[in-house]
């Protein structure tokens, strides 16, 4: 089940290339169908605005950072990677007379990081368990954290390259942008990224070579979905101020003293679904889907399976991170392979699949506080 990682290797390589031991480079663009970027051991980044526009929604990089490009990077805590100060900050602009929804994904840059250092091998790229990002929401000159502290590797898969896990694009958060006549037509962020300092010494002879994507759409094109439900423990008793989260915060709802809570405007995707209470953060993953009617299925508690890691995560809609921690693999993602035969556990995975009606009631949330886990049911 766990392969282990070839130091020797990965030594000869570092020494073979003369490279500087714990160097990293790290490169933060932003586009849709487009990029710019920062290439290795120099910066050539374009200063200039760049817009890019999917239908009435512009995405644009601000003059004072269009990238981040770094050298001999070192691990760091999460509270000094909030610190930094490098970050790309994210301009987003609706022209248009509809709302529209966009989604802010993340991966690996793979064409500009072939084509501009001509390495191909995978365990060349920092394993995504510890590549970190946060975000912020800039507003009137305030930021404001809406993206705590994340793992790559923790984050749903939103596109998945069956041929080359590279260049799969992972969802960070999901937003809504008005339209010209709503008068909050536009929204910026700030994205930072940084190695945890639970990276594996191993990890500083890899690099950081990742892009952020702004992937957006007119709102109207999908089903908006508003989930309501209640919260409960195992012997069925409404539990007040539980924070129900779905995507890293991009939607939250606190339940009340019944227990109830509501999720507006949850559009198709796999989510983590997240709920705290006392202190403690119970999670998974939850699928929306368009459908004819309502229905909400589970991915199931366990697997069997020799795919690679990104493999089982999509196909049971979970996510990396979670598999390594439930299972107790003591490796990096990059580096898992499965037993033939053997069982393995999953967080909780359920598919809702919904119908013409954006109002969905009766989605129960059951804590199991012994096992810091929950289950789902829809009445």
């Amino acid at each position: 089940m766990k392969k282990k990682i070839d130091f020797d290797k990965i030594t000869k390589f570092v020494k073979k290339k003369n490279f500087l031991i714990a160097c990293c480079v790290l490169v933060l663009t932003i586009g849709t169908l487009g990029y710019s970027y920062g290439a290795f051991f120099s910066v050539k980044t374009n200063t200039n605005n760049q817009t890019v526009t999917t239908g009435t929604l512009n995405v644009s990089y601000t003059n004072a950072s269009t990238s981040m490009d770094k050298g001999q990077m070192q691990s760091i805590s999460d509270e000094m990677g909030l610190n930094e100060t490098d970050n790309s900050l994210i301009y987003i602009q609706n022209t248009g007379s509809l709302d529209s929804n966009f989604t802010l994904t993340v991966g690996y840059d793979m064409a500009n990081f072939t084509s501009r250092s001509g390495y191909q091998e995978t365990d060349e790229l920092t394993p995504l368990d510890y590549v970190m990002v946060a975000v912020y929401e800039h507003s009137d000159g305030t930021d404001t954290l809406v993206v705590e502290p994340t793992a790559v590797a923790e984050l749903p898969l939103y596109e998945v390259n069956s041929n080359d896990s590279r260049y799969n694009r992972y969802a960070i958060l999901f937003d809504t942008v008005g339209s010209t006549s709503s008068g909050n037509a536009t929204k910026t962020y700030k994205v930072k990224m940084w190695l945890s300092d639970k990276a594996i010494p191993a990890a500083s002879f890899t690099y950081f070579y990742l892009n952020a994507e702004i992937i957006a759409e007119v709102e109207n094109a999908k089903m908006a979905y508003n989930l309501s439900g209640t919260v409960t423990d195992s012997s069925s008793t409404a539990l007040n101020g539980a924070v129900v989260s779905i995507q890293n915060g991009s939607v939250t709802s606190q339940t009340d003293a019944s227990g109830n809570f509501t999720l507006n405007g949850i559009y198709p995707g796999t989510y983590n679904l997240d709920i705290t209470y006392n202190g403690i953060t119970y999670k998974g993953n939850l699928t929306v889907v368009e459908g004819t009617a309502n229905n909400l299925v589970s991915n199931g508690t366990t697997f069997n399976s020799t795919s690679d890691i990104f493999s089982v995560a999509n196909t049971y809609k979970t996510t990396i991170a979670k598999i390594i921690s439930l299972n107790d693999i003591d490796t990096y993602s990059t580096e898992v392979a499965f037993a033939s035969g053997t069982t393995y556990n999953l967080a909780p995975t359920y598919t809702f699949t919904g119908g013409g009606t954006e109002a969905v009631n009766g989605l129960n949330i059951s804590l199991d506080t012994s096992n810091q886990t929950y289950s789902l049911t829809l009445n």
